[in-house]
């Protein structure tokens, strides 16, 4: 039984971790770099919400859609204003990584300098508690997950069932042949940062409701974001979406027999097992 709950408890608050990691690996697939700045994203996904649901008054399910469709717009953004032009120079990934930290920062100090450093809350939806088998969660937590599954099917199937999907994998594994073939590498990529960051914004909006939304959501969660994105593979976005469940009901299993502490540093040893014996095969 103990085993059930943390499947089902780590399929619940893996949710927005499964939204974030397929983003990010598709940045990383394309682009060859981590983009450390896709924390805000994140962020700013969050906040997006509270603008339409707080502010605006808008139904918390009615703000979902504008509040990732403005993360996917801003992700197209700072990609075309800060990203693309040192791509374009023949920036190398090292460089890239450091550009991204430092776009990082300036994403979120600018954020608190407009609306402030304090934590905020959406208003949530009418919440109902219901129990099935013995396992318990509210619609919201249902609702959420549900939408995280359509996003992340309908993702997965356009990455490797369209034309776009297609485009995508030429340009990433052979940038120049995929220009020869006659695939527009601007708009592809435009197309990409704006699909990734649509699924962070969602990300984001998911864990501000079933927490509070705060300037560092998003830097909170990018360090595990990375680590599954590396464990599953670059470009993965299957493998991605998997790690991040498998990394959830190992959270959530331990956190149920121990503490929420023991959990964080029993994935991050997970992480480096993993990692260390995989190195080792391929040696």
């Amino acid at each position: 039984m103990l085993l059930v709950d943390a499947i089902f408890i780590g399929l619940l608050e893996a949710s927005p971790l499964i939204l974030a990691a397929m983003g990010f690996t598709l940045i990383f697939y394309l682009n060859g770099f981590m983009n450390i700045a896709y924390a805000e994203t994140i962020t700013f996904g969050a906040y997006f919400a509270i603008l339409f649901n707080v502010v605006l008054g808008l139904h918390f399910y009615m703000a979902i859609v504008p509040s990732m469709l403005f993360s996917g717009v801003m992700s197209v953004i700072v990609y075309l204003g800060i990203f693309r032009p040192a791509l374009n120079r023949g920036v190398g990934p090292t460089e890239m990584i450091i550009l991204s930290v430092g776009v990082s920062f300036m994403l979120r100090y600018g954020l608190i300098l407009i609306v402030g450093p304090e934590n905020l809350f959406l208003n949530e939806p009418n919440v109902t508690y219901m129990q099935f088998m013995g396992l318990g969660a509210t619609n919201l937590q249902l609702i959420a997950l549900a939408l995280v599954v359509l996003t992340a099917g309908t993702l997965y199937w356009m990455i490797y069932n369209t034309g776009l999907g297609e485009q995508m994998r030429g340009l990433a594994n052979n940038h120049d042949l995929a220009m020869a073939s006659g695939i527009d590498p601007h708009r592809t990529s435009m197309v990409i940062w704006f699909i990734a960051g649509c699924a962070g914004g969602l990300s984001g909006v998911f864990s501000g409701v079933f927490a509070q939304v705060t300037p560092y959501m998003g830097w909170n969660v990018i360090l595990i974001t990375m680590l599954v994105t590396i464990v599953a593979g670059i470009g993965s976005v299957r493998g991605a979406a998997l790690a991040a469940i498998v990394a959830g009901i190992l959270t959530a299993f331990i956190t149920l027999v121990s503490k929420p502490l023991y959990s964080e540093v029993a994935l991050l040893l997970a992480f480096i097992g993993v990692l260390t014996f995989r190195g080792a095969r391929t040696a």
